[in-house]
């Protein structure tokens, strides 16, 4: 099953996948069992920082030899591809999925580029998502309420969306309904009737970033309502793994570091698998490593 196919399925049949960054070799461990315990698709993406981390060919190679190894769909992503060359290196290299975030730029420049990357992209079987408004937030931990985050961004507005995909033919569009990356002292609002009016206009996928911390039946209801089939979560993978880290060091005076990682890889792991179950919906997924 090809990936177009993969995320009409999840259309469909009402869930999406969990997108994971794979910050480091762990991560990318945690992100795997939890699929395997879940028998789950799950795309493993990296943003441009933790894909200079691992190396190009090392992440692709990882995961094709979990994918060998074990039987899993894992679907590849750059997360937030920032430019042309980075998104066109992605796509050569063959990834499944590649975000080129086009939201600073101008309007027809972002058009202009996306459009060029679908041509690419679709030569090579590689599904392109676009971005047209900001989604605020970084990933971290802030201490203000996330209303004041949202107030300073320019929510998705319907019409310029369908515009936008009917001129690009891109194949996700990344929404911004109040959804922010990082944690704050309260999970953000999104607002659902928004989403409802975009997914009746658009003809693409939607995909929803900043899946940390949010209620869960925002999440639930977005969903359903619209045509996400692809949450992004990063923030609570990295909090998971530097708290239990640090637990672990203060209790421990281990020096072989392959000892001191079971309980960080166990944290992530669990985080993961609470969010497959949550974007799944219940529902039945079985797929094989023939799927790609």
């Amino acid at each position: 099953m090809k990936t177009q196919e993969i995320l009409t399925k999840a259309k469909n049949e009402g869930w999406a996948l969990g997108a994971f960054n794979a910050g480091n070799l762990e991560i990318a461990k945690a992100i795997v069992q939890a699929a395997q315990n879940q028998q789950a698709p799950v795309i493993m993406e990296t943003s441009a920082g933790e894909l200079e981390h691992f190396g190009l060919k090392n992440f692709l190679s990882l995961v094709e030899n979990y994918r060998q190894e074990l039987g899993l769909t894992i679907l590849t992503n750059l997360d937030h591809g920032p430019g042309l060359e980075e998104c066109q290196t992605a796509i050569e290299a063959g990834y499944n999925l590649v975000h080129f975030d086009g939201s600073s730029l101008p309007y027809e420049e972002n058009a202009k580029i996306t459009k060029a990357l679908v041509e690419q992209a679709h030569q090579k079987g590689v599904l392109i998502e676009a971005e047209t408004e900001k989604i605020l937030g970084d990933s971290k931990t802030y201490p203000e309420l996330p209303e004041s985050i949202q107030a300073s961004g320019d929510y998705t507005d319907s019409q310029k969306a369908a515009d936008f995909v009917a001129q690009t033919g891109c194949d996700i569009l990344a929404v911004f309904i109040g959804n922010l990356h990082g944690t704050y002292q309260q999970s953000p609002r999104l607002d659902l009737e928004r989403l409802r009016s975009i997914a009746e206009k658009v003809s693409c996928f939607l995909s929803l970033h900043g899946g940390s911390g949010l209620f869960e039946e925002d999440v639930k209801k977005a969903i359903q309502i619209g045509r996400i089939v692809k949450v992004n979560v990063n923030t609570e993978l990295r909090l998971a793994y530097r708290s239990t880290l640090e637990n672990v060091l203060r209790g421990s005076d281990e020096m072989a570091v392959y000892k001191i990682m079971p309980p960080v890889v166990a944290a992530v792991q669990k985080v993961v698998e609470e969010k497959i179950q949550l974007f799944r919906q219940k529902q039945t997924c079985l797929f094989g490593s023939r799927a790609i």
